[in-house]
This record gives structure tokens, sequence and C-alpha cells, in this order.
């Protein structure tokens, strides 16, 4: 019973790592290029212009 516990709270300690890792990485990505984003994100918004009409 107290093997099946652990196994439990290994895969949710895994789980909570993954999570943990992910949000740390977007965070990291967010700082390094934080300055150069925040001047070409009204272009990444924009619509494509339409060659059409």
């Amino acid at each position: 019973m107290s093997s099946k516990w652990t196994f439990i709270g290994g895969i949710l300690a895994g789980v909570a790592g993954v999570f943990t890792a992910a949000a740390i990485s977007v965070e990291l990505e967010g700082r390094k290029s934080g300055s150069r984003n925040a001047l070409d994100e009204p272009e990444k918004l924009a619509l494509p212009k339409s060659e059409g009409r």
C-alpha cells in the first residue's frame, strides 16, 4: 500500500516538474527577447494584406 502512494506521488511530482520547467522556459524566453519583441508585436498582430483587393 505504501509503495502505491509513493508511485502516485512520484508521478504527480514529475508532472508538476514538467509544467514548472515549461513555465520557466517561457519566462526566460520572454526576458531574453523582450525588448526586441515589444517593437515587433504590432506587426505580428496585424492582419495580412490581401493582394486581390
